[in-house]
């Protein structure tokens, strides 16, 4: 083999290899990426600079405050100067006389209103909700602490279905991964809820309900 094909093959292995060395590199930058106590390190990283920055706009505000203010000693320099020659205008003193005023009662139609009847319904729903608990601790398997989930959701209270979920968790760490809000969405939405207290014509109305786990 000549010299010169040999160079060309190293030279290609080379290439090669510098190749593969940087997919493995950007692999394990990924695995390191989604560990979760890079991404808890992250998120506390991220929490200081945006303390810092607001102490610094605090800084700059209270500084501003100050800048606007005018000393006695730089006050007493900038008054006006009065010639002598010229006699100021005399102040009269007006007497200050509050007003007095009376407005006539105007006549009004008097109308009734219905006492607002509370939905029976919705403590069942509580209830049911409370009764899926040990559904919903299973999309929390190996949390490291007990906490509370926010839960907002639009129910149709004659069917008993739900949607239009929106969660967010109550605590230090409020990112609530892909797998858990989908396995709470399942949990909290099938079986639809049988609300015997509900009439057939009654109008969805969005609840929210504190879920802890």
């Amino acid at each position: 083999m000549k010299r010169g094909e040999l160079r060309r093959q190293l030279r290609r292995r080379a290439k090669e290899l510098r190749a593969q060395l940087s997919d493995a590199r950007r692999q394990v930058r990924d695995r390191v990426a989604g560990l979760e106590v890079v991404q808890r390190e992250r998120r506390r990283r991220r929490l200081k600079q945006a303390a810092g920055l607001a102490i610094v706009i605090a800084l700059l505000l209270l500084i501003r405050c100050d800048c606007g203010r005018v000393s006695p000693e730089v006050a007493a320099e900038v008054a006006p100067v009065v010639d002598a020659g010229v006699q100021p205008r005399p102040t009269v003193a007006t007497a200050s006389k509050a007003l007095e005023a009376r407005v006539e009662r105007q006549p009004r139609a008097a109308f009734t209103t219905q006492a607002q009847e509370a939905s029976s319904w919705l403590d069942e729903f509580r209830l049911q909700v409370a009764a899926r608990s040990p559904r919903l601790a299973r999309c929390f398997s190996g949390a490291e602490h007990p906490g509370a989930l926010r839960w907002s959701v639009a129910l149709n209270p004659s069917s008993g279905a739900v949607s239009d979920h929106q969660l967010d968790l109550v605590g230090p760490d409020p990112d609530l991964q892909t797998k858990q809000r989908e396995c709470l969405e399942r949990a909290l939405s099938s079986p639809p809820y049988a609300l015997a207290g509900a009439s057939e014509d009654a109008l969805a109305r969005r609840v929210s309900l504190v879920i802890e786990f």
